[in-house]
C-alpha cells in the first residue's frame, strides 16, 4: 500500500485563529474529497514543520480520521522532507524547497509540489491542486 505524506499548513488548508488561539481549520477546496478517495488506496501521513502541539491541534478540527500517523518538527527536526525518513512514496507540499533538495538525492519525483492555499494559482483554479496529486499519485507505479 502506498505511503501518502501531506504537508499541513498552506497545502491542506489553514488556521482558523481568534486573538491567539487556534478556533478551528479551513480545508481547502477538494480537500475531503480527495483525502477521501487516496484513504481508500493508501496510508496517509501528516508531516509538517510546526511543533507537535500545534499539528495536535490542527488534528483535532477534523482532520485526524483521515491520518494514520502523523509527524512534526519536535519528532523530525530535519533541513528537509526527506520522505524516506517516513517510507513515505510521495510527500503533497506547498514549497519547492523539499524536492529541490531530493532532487540533489534523485528522489524529486516522490515530491508533489502543489499551489499554496490563496495564493493567485490557487485562486485561479481551486481544485488544480487536487487534481494533480491525484493523476500522479494514481498514475504512478510506486
Amino acid at each position: 500500500m502506498k505511503r501518502i505524506a501531506f504537508d499541513l499548513d498552506e497545502t491542506l488548508g489553514v488556521p482558523l485563529i481568534s486573538g491567539s488561539l487556534i478556533v478551528g481549520w479551513q480545508l481547502r477546496p477538494g480537500c475531503p474529497e480527495l483525502l477521501d478517495r487516496l484513504k481508500a488506496q493508501a496510508t496517509l501521513l501528516l508531516w509538517s514543520v510546526s511543533p507537535r502541539r500545534y499539528v495536535e491541534k490542527a488534528l483535532t478540527f477534523g482532520l485526524r480520521p483521515w491520518f494514520a500517523e502523523s509527524y512534526s518538527w519536535d519528532e523530525l527536526p530535519i533541513p528537509w522532507k526527506d520522505v524516506r525518513q517516513l517510507r513515505a512514496d510521495f510527500l503533497i507540499d506547498d514549497s519547492p524547497h523539499h524536492r529541490t533538495a531530493a532532487e540533489g538525492v534523485g528522489l524529486g519525483s516522490a515530491y508533489i509540489v502543489v499551489p499554496a492555499y490563496g495564493s493567485p494559482e490557487d485562486i485561479a483554479d481551486p481544485f488544480a491542486w487536487a487534481a494533480l496529486v491525484e493523476a500522479t499519485v494514481l498514475s504512478s507505479d510506486r
